[in-house]
């Protein structure tokens, strides 16, 4: 293993500072690298912390948007703004009666048993009352 060592240094020319020189640029390029990355990631961070701020100012925005709008449609707000332009609010003068309606509401809710006929007798009484129809309109 020591010749074939000593015979790859003897083809490359490296002294034992060689070897110390390819450790050292070694170690440096991977400090480089943990630099850049260190970068990166502190990039990110600041990244991060940038749109969470703005995120937070949007939302305060949006907030103060809503209620905006809110008081801008509120009643008092909407009855101000119309008798700035010049409408007045009229009292109703009546209203229209209302029927009585006829539903008992104590009644049973389901199936109304008011209808006695079997369904067989509706459906042929449908059946000639349409035949009987059909017929008096081509009499006519």
């Amino acid at each position: 293993m020591q010749v074939a060592s000593s015979t790859a240094a003897e083809r490359l020319h490296l002294s034992s500072f060689g070897h110390a020189y390819l450790g050292v640029g070694a170690v440096l390029i991977a400090v480089l690298f943990y630099l850049g990355l260190a970068a990166q990631i502190t990039q990110g961070s600041y990244d991060i912390t940038r749109l969470q701020d703005q995120q937070r100012a949007l939302i305060a925005e949006q907030d103060q948007l809503r209620y905006q709008e809110v008081t801008l449609h509120a009643p008092a707000q909407v009855q101000q703004s119309a008798a700035r332009s010049g409408m007045q609010r009229v009292v109703p003068s009546g209203y229209v009666a209302g029927q009585a309606v006829a539903i008992d509401l104590t009644a049973p809710i389901g199936d109304s048993r008011s209808e006695t006929t079997p369904l067989w007798a509706r459906a042929m009484a449908a059946v000639i009352n349409t035949v009987t129809h059909d017929v008096a309109a081509k009499t006519r």
